[in-house]
């Protein structure tokens, strides 16, 4: 399995080193574009852009870090890496979405006169460009946290492309400038919306709570459904980090099982791993009592 993370790994930073090179040249392109054309939707679209140019970053960073061997020190490595960096990426977008939505209200009090032609054109190439991104990370979404904030930007930033064209089209048919603001706010908001999950789910990995597509009870039953398990209990499991879990917890074994209590665990946990992909698992073997049975019942 190993194996397979590391070759995912490499896969994933080949398209992420793509997907940085595209979203450098759309925020050079936006910055221009919305300066030249006094729009704030732009300048905030580019801003989205640029916090893709850091998510791409520290994503290319900490799948190199992913890799790097483990330490007597450090005996899980740098996986961690990871979660801290899509906890950052996130908050920073959140900020970022917070003052694009303060400046779009300061601009509704006073709109400029936005080169609606200009937008336009730069809109639609930075359409084009996130259309790219978003193509080249999608593969590999499922397989890091970071990756999938990289996507997740990647589509709010098709979106509030979308949406620059829309507000460019209404200025050059209407002459209304107050449409860009407008929709530079509804960009923060779509900002705000991407990074909500990001930064909830490196927090509850930080925070060690149990992966959302698992459920103890039903870990428990199958680590249960092992002949000469007779119980568990003190059961917790978490993320290391994307697609890596580990399991710790105490079983108990019947008297008769207890001088095959080794086999039974490593059965136990070739279980685990094959019905739920847990790679790290723990368990510390108990004899069946009546005090282990009510400890589990009042545990589970």
């Amino acid at each position: 399995m190993a194996i397979d993370l590391t070759l995912s790994s490499k896969a994933a930073e080949k398209r992420l080193w793509i997907a940085l090179g595209v979203s450098l040249l759309i925020v050079a392109v936006e910055v221009t574009g919305g300066i030249l054309g006094q729009s704030l939707a732009l300048l905030g679209d580019s801003a989205h852009v640029l916090t893709d140019v850091l998510t791409v970053g520290i994503a290319i960073l900490t799948l190199r870090l992913g890799r790097m061997r483990h330490t007597p020190r450090r005996t899980f490595g740098y996986h961690r890496a990871e979660i801290f960096a899509a906890l950052v990426n996130g908050s920073t977008l959140i900020a970022v979405a917070l003052v694009i939505i303060f400046q779009a209200f300061l601009r509704l009090q006073q709109p400029p006169k936005v080169q609606g032609p200009l937008v336009l054109t730069v809109a639609s190439l930075g359409l084009i460009g996130n259309l790219i991104m978003a193509g080249l990370l999608a593969p590999n979404r499922k397989t890091s946290l970071n990756v999938r904030g990289a996507f997740l930007h990647a589509l709010g930033d098709t979106l509030s492309s979308l949406a620059v064209i829309i507000s460019s089209l209404t200025i050059i048919i209407t002459g209304y400038n107050g449409i860009d603001p407008l929709v530079a706010a509804l960009i923060g908001v779509l900002i705000i919306r991407s990074a909500y999950g990001l930064v909830r789910d490196s927090t509850n990995i930080l925070l060690e709570a149990t992966p959302k597509q698992f459920e103890l009870g039903k870990i428990a039953q199958t680590i249960r459904s092992v002949n000469g398990v007779k119980g568990v209990h003190d059961l917790h499991v978490w993320t290391i980090t994307s697609g890596l879990y580990a399991l710790s917890g105490h079983v108990t074994l019947d008297s008769d099982s207890i001088s095959q209590g080794s086999i039974i665990l490593k059965k136990v946990a070739a279980k685990l791993k094959e019905s739920f992909g847990i790679e790290h698992v723990t368990l510390q073997m108990e004899k069946e009592t009546l005090e282990s049975i009510q400890h589990e019942s009042s545990t589970l």
